[in-house]
């Protein structure tokens, strides 16, 4: 348990992680999903939540070295850049109905 983000061991940032998960699995912009086609209210639904439990998941392999350890967690978080790039793309060009 050495390694390290910003001084702060992975597992307590994996912890965090999953703390938001669970915000973000009930404050989501239902505004903008209302009008939407499947795809997008899916993605506007569970990609800001997926995006930190993949976070997560990269923190605590990454944290206790465990199934690759290092070499596993930054794919996982990279894969978490993109689901996010992906919400804030669908989040983006949707608009809020009023």
């Amino acid at each position: 348990m050495d390694t390290k983000l910003l001084g702060i061991p992975l597992p307590i940032l994996g912890i965090g992680c999953l703390a938001l998960t669970v915000v973000w699995m009930f404050v989501w912009p239902r505004d903008r999903a209302t009008h939407s086609a499947v795809i997008r209210y899916f993605i506007l639904r569970w990609f800001h939540a997926l995006t930190w439990l993949l976070l997560a998941l990269a923190a605590f392999i990454g944290g206790y070295d465990v199934l690759g350890g290092i070499n596993l967690a930054k794919p996982i978080a990279l894969l978490s850049l993109i689901v996010y790039l992906i919400f804030m793309i669908a989040f983006t060009t949707s608009k809020p109905s009023h």
